[in-house]
Formats: C-alpha cells, sequence, structure tokens
C-alpha cells in the first residue's frame, strides 16, 4: 500500500471512533509511518503518491487522538518478514524495562539507560544493515 493511503485509513477510523466534532474532538497531529531506518516523526505529504510499504520494510505507525484538548498519543510498529520479530520482541521488552522503571524520582537518563541495555542484550543485526539481507 501507499503510506499516505495507510496514514490517510487511520485518520479517517481516528476521526470516526473519536466523533469528531470541531476542535473539541479530532487528530492531534499528523500520522508519522516511519520506514527501516527512519526512526520516527516521518510525515507523508498529502500529494505523495509513490511511497510504498514493503514486505521487507519495519513501519512505525504513530497517531494522536484529542479530545477537550487532551492528547492521546499511541505508537506501533509493524513487519511482515519474520526476519524482524527478534527486533519487535526487543523493542517491546525494552519499552516495558522503560515502563517499569519510571517512577516520580527517576532521572530521565536512568530509564534511557535502562531500556538501551534492554535492546543491547538482544546483540541484533538488523537484516538492512547486514549483507544477510
Amino acid at each position: 500500500m501507499k503510506l499516505i493511503d495507510i496514514c490517510n485509513k487511520i485518520e479517517e477510523t481516528n476521526l470516526r471512533l473519536v466523533e469528531k466534532n470541531g476542535l473539541d474532538a479530532g487528530i492531534a497531529f499528523p500520522t508519522g509511518c516511519s520506514i527501516n531506518d527512519c526512526a520516527a516523526h516521518f510525515t507523508c505529504n498529502p500529494s505523495d503518491n509513490h511511497q510504498k510499504l514493503g514486505k521487507r520494510d519495519v513501519m512505525k505507525i504513530d497517531y494522536g487522538t484529542q479530545v477537550n484538548g487532551h492528547i492521546i498519543d499511541c505508537a506501533f510498529t509493524v513487519a511482515f518478514d519474520p526476519a524482524f520479530d527478534e527486533l519487535l520482541l526487543a523493542a517491546k521488552e525494552a519499552t516495558n524495562e522503560g515502563i517499569k522503571q519510571a517512577g516520580p524520582d527517576v532521572r530521565l537518563c536512568d530509564i534511557g539507560a535502562a531500556v538501551q541495555e534492554v535492546m543491547e542484550s538482544h546483540e541484533l543485526v538488523i537484516p538492512w544493515q547486514s549483507n544477510k539481507v
């Protein structure tokens, strides 16, 4: 699928589910769809009809809803190639460790260090960065 079509479908569903109502309820920010080594915050231009999600791509989706000025941010990762299963598992475990470490008196750098330790413990080789592609 084209990235713009994926973003449009997510935003259409978002608006329907939140029962869009002017400035009281709607989309909080443009849907992001970052591919492969683009970590986050890429958003398609409305006229971009060229970029497509491929079978071997890793896509990070980030979308937001706002209701009465309160923002809900959601992000998830999609990969269809089993070569990325370990990467998705590592990211999930690292995220859960970051959540577990979080608290009112915890320094952000300590949370980041815990997340990094979990990610590095998986000793991943990213397929698009190796000769094994």
